[in-house]
């Protein structure tokens, strides 16, 4: 079983997920973590460089509060968040979390509960950022969205989105828009709207820019967006489809790539005994793999080849980091995989895309 899967049964799994990944990240950020050398399997784009390829997802650590954890686990790269621009508790209806112990999945309806971006920039202020590529995950407020639909929505969504950047861009090396969680009432129909790309995505970047150059940065953070596993009517990507969503993204100038997936509605309304019609949740683990794996294979064909793309959801094995770098991914993200397997899978998927690229580059020669 191992030590982690010895502290996960009789620790972590009987105070509940929730609780027990609470005092998970406590102890990580108290440096309670397994320490050994990064790998070293360095990734350069546009200017920004990722010591390995294999990092953590967003929702791991939504307050910055495990940096010196990720940096003893060797993480190439960490995603924080979803950050928002101010406190917010979270959906009040619980359960808000739960294992799928048989098909190795996670269930939540978390709804992006923060610390708010003041908080959460003084912890990254102080913290040991500089041994991992650190992303900032980042969203309109839950209350913000409540009024799409209303004249110049796109305005103040922008507005907040600026005052995010604005506080965390000294030492974000991404930026992440996350308008793809299935658990903040009306967010993905943000994502779908029409105007999407050039409302919010343009502008955000813009200012991004403006941002860096203002700090005399050489070279700005990179803006990426979150993408759902599934379309609007909850069925996992086809090519088809997925191009309504990524065509007017697909130029390096509008965004600099894509991280797929966010969690699922379509799996949790039909695996999770607590999802509601009108709070499903989403589904992560290794039930989202193939939708995972099929949206990055349709993502490869669709985005520009300028723009990054990092691949997400159901990684339970270093067999399947591999299947997604196969499938398009530059980078590949853990987070349930985690849960299940301990922080020990980061250095085996790491290895094993380290062991891949040398493989291929003696091939070559």
């Amino acid at each position: 079983m191992g030590i982690y899967g010895w502290l996960d049964r009789a620790l972590l799994a009987p105070l509940g997920p929730e609780r027990g990944h609470a005092l998970a990240l406590l102890g990580m950020s108290l440096g309670i973590a397994p320490r050994g050398a990064r790998v070293a399997d360095p990734f350069t784009w546009n200017g920004v460089t990722f010591p390995n390829r294999v990092g953590v997802a967003a929702g791991f650590d939504k307050n910055a509060v495990a940096l010196r954890g990720f940096a003893a686990i060797g993480a190439g790269f960490v995603e924080i968040g979803t950050i928002l621009a101010r406190p917010w508790a979270g959906q009040s209806l619980r359960p808000r979390m739960a294992r799928l112990e048989a098909e190795r999945g996670v269930w939540n309806r978390l709804g992006f509960p923060s610390d708010g971006v003041a908080r959460v920039a003084k912890r990254i202020a102080h913290g040991p950022t500089r041994a991992f590529a650190l992303g900032c995950n980042i969203a309109p407020h839950p209350l913000t969205v409540k009024s799409a639909g209303e004249p110049r929505f796109a305005e103040r969504v922008c507005a907040e989105l600026a005052q995010l950047i604005a506080a965390l861009h000294e030492h974000a090396r991404f930026f992440v828009i996350n308008l793809s969680s299935p658990n903040t009432s009306g967010l993905r129909g943000v994502l779908h709207g029409e105007g999407f790309a050039h409302e919010i995505v343009a502008p955000t970047r813009a200012r991004l820019h403006a941002l860096a150059k203002e700090a005399g940065r050489a070279r700005p953070p990179l803006l990426l967006v979150k993408l759902p596993p599934e379309d609007a009517e909850s069925a996992p990507w086809r090519a088809e489809t997925l191009r309504a969503l990524v065509g007017p993204l697909a130029h390096p100038e509008l965004c600099d790539g894509f991280v797929a997936v966010n969690t699922s509605i379509g799996l949790a309304l039909a695996k999770s005994p607590f999802a509601q019609p009108d709070a499903p949740g989403g589904v992560s683990g290794a039930p989202l793999f193939p939708h995972a794996l099929g949206a990055m294979r349709a993502l490869a064909a669709l985005a520009h080849p300028e723009q990054l793309r990092i691949g997400v959801g159901g990684v339970m094995a270093p067999e399947q980091a591999l299947a997604l770098v196969d499938a398009g991914a530059h980078l590949v993200e853990l987070y349930s995989g985690m849960i299940y397997r301990g922080p020990s899978l980061l250095r085996e998927c790491a290895e094993a895309l380290q062991r891949e690229r040398s493989m291929s580059g003696a091939r070559a020669s």
